[in-house]
């Protein structure tokens, strides 16, 4: 169950529904079934990495490059894909890249003592350097059947890339809640002196945690490119801030006030049914990021007043 001061914070999700439930009513886009499938399907592309986020910062670290490491596994599997590279090879290829790119950071934080912030920003842009080199700023087809199937494909009349995401989520949730793993993970977060005086192998709880990382942006960029038939040049780095926006949120209405994947999940949907609802009404693309910036600055600071962490500078 939701705290009291929780529930406060879900009333922006309640009245995104509502409002746009009842400005669609007489012609029920909105809520229709097609409408709610796209934006499950446009939700995927920021829930997969949202999960991610959400387990490097429950060790206390942050992770900004996952739209470069996203970027660059899309259009290096494209990019073999167009040169007649079997599609098994070019995916074990990018889930190679994906999860190098994991414990490059994590060395780099870890051992290195490098700051998360600084470390990962360095690493994103390296990462969409690259990228936009093999690219070349354009949109990189991914010719294969198998992204094809993921596009249009259905099972029971449920989308194909659902079924990745509800897949990932279940065997993300199973990880973390029914193996010991879950628990360090807080552990770590929550004290990592007592996690260390408990005998906990901290720092290769820490690499775990970005490798899971790397091997979720490795799934993202599977739905990218079967959602696109492809990968547009830059399209993670777009959706960086709803991620963001989606863990958040997630925290905001957690019980406990600790960054949670279910919660992360669920903000990708608030992110997503949001901006749709914004789209229907006519709202520009750039105000619809403007108002996620928004949103970001209004859930931290109403999660750190809630938790009375706000802290004053003289």
């Amino acid at each position: 169950m939701l705290s009291k001061s929780n529930l406060r914070m879900l009333l922006p999700a309640i009245l995104v529904i509502v409002t746009f439930g009842l400005l669609y009513a007489e012609t029920p886009s909105f809520l229709s079934l097609s409408n709610i499938g796209n934006v499950m399907s446009f939700t995927s592309l920021i829930a997969i990495p949202a999960m991610g986020l959400a387990i490097v910062m429950l060790t206390g670290m942050f992770d900004l490059s996952f739209v470069g490491v996203i970027g660059l596994s899309s259009v290096l599997t494209s990019f073999l894909l167009q040169n007649g590279v079997p599609v098994w090879i070019c995916l074990v290829t990018a889930l190679v890249l994906c999860l190098a790119c994991g414990l490059l950071n994590s060395f780099l934080i870890v051992n290195m003592k490098i700051h998360p912030w600084l470390t990962t920003i360095a690493t994103m842009l390296m990462l969409l350097g690259l990228e936009k080199f093999i690219s070349k700023g354009n949109y990189v087809p991914a010719p294969s059947p198998l992204f094809d199937a993921i596009r249009f494909g259905s099972f029971l009349e449920i989308p194909a890339a659902l079924w990745i995401v509800f897949a990932t989520l279940a065997v993300v949730l199973v990880v973390m809640h029914t193996t010991p793993y879950g628990g360090y993970l807080y552990a770590v977060g929550g004290n990592i002196e007592a996690a260390k005086k408990a005998g906990l192998k901290v720092k290769w709880i820490q690499y775990a945690a970005f490798l899971a990382m790397g091997g979720l942006c490795w799934v993202s960029s599977v739905l990218y490119l079967g959602q696109l038939s492809g990968y547009p040049s830059e399209s993670a780095y777009i959706n960086q801030l709803s991620v963001i926006l989606a863990v958040y949120f997630g925290l905001a209405i957690s019980r406990k006030n600790v960054v949670n994947v279910l919660g992360a999940f669920v903000g990708a949907l608030y992110v997503g049914f949001l901006a749709n609802g914004l789209g229907l009404m006519g709202v520009q693309s750039y105000w619809i990021k403007m108002v996620e910036g928004v949103l970001v600055i209004f859930v931290v600071l109403g999660n750190s007043i809630l938790r009375g962490d706000i802290v004053t500078y003289e």
